[in-house]
């Protein structure tokens, strides 16, 4: 979340345990260094979190959601 935040990416963090929650508010008395963001950013290869390429994954959206149903 920290990533995020310094990102400037608005976060809306879902949790029903106190524990994560009181972790989730401990984000805003460090910051992350130039090379600790980079290196975030890195890990990034620009699918989200589901590859699309991924064997099988057009396939299934494709059985499983009817793009065409309004038309």
């Amino acid at each position: 979340m920290r990533f995020e935040i310094q990102e400037g990416v608005i976060v809306f963090p879902k949790s029903t345990k106190s524990e994560r929650m009181k972790s989730n508010m401990n984000i805003f008395d460090f910051t992350l260094t130039d090379d600790e963001m980079n290196e975030i950013r890195a890990l990034d290869k620009g699918y989200g979190i589901h590859n699309p390429d991924n064997e099988g994954v057009a396939e299934y959206l494709l059985s499983n959601y009817d793009i065409h149903k309004d038309d």
